[in-house]
């Protein structure tokens, strides 16, 4: 004869020690979180890359800054921006170092690549993107 209860089981448990801490079970996503080719560069203050601090490779790059802003023969990309009417030769680690917004923009680019971006003030680009190159605010 079966009840219309529903039957409760019980489980058991393995007794454990008095100062017994449980470990955490940490979970794997369904689905693989894509990791961004740029994340070493998250904490800015600690990031290193293959073993020497950023900080000091922004050293060297802004001393190089003047012999490679704008060389096209060296650059990684050309880069247009919506309302300036010439082209920029970039270089990927002068940029993805020093600025979140290059860092995803070039997250999907390869060498040779041409980008076209938009910005609200396009007429205070090239001193920036020169100060990027070169550190020097002057």
């Amino acid at each position: 004869m079966l009840s219309a209860s529903p039957i409760k089981q019980r489980v058991l448990r393995q007794p454990q020690p008095r100062n017994h801490i449980p470990t955490p079970t940490i979970q794997q996503p369904a689905t693989p979180v894509k990791q961004s080719k740029y994340a070493s560069l998250n904490n800015h203050q600690m990031a290193q890359i293959d073993g020497i601090p950023v900080t000091y490779i922004l050293e060297k790059l802004h001393q190089l800054g003047t012999r490679y802003f704008g060389d096209k023969s060296t650059a990684f990309a050309e880069l247009h921006v919506e309302g300036i009417n010439k082209p920029f030769w970039v270089h990927e680690e002068y940029l993805v170092l020093q600025s979140l917004f290059f860092r995803e923009v070039f997250e999907n680019v390869s060498n040779g690549d041409v980008i076209t971006i938009k910005l609200p003030s396009p007429e205070t680009f090239e001193p920036l993107l020169e100060f990027l190159y070169s550190g020097d605010a002057d």
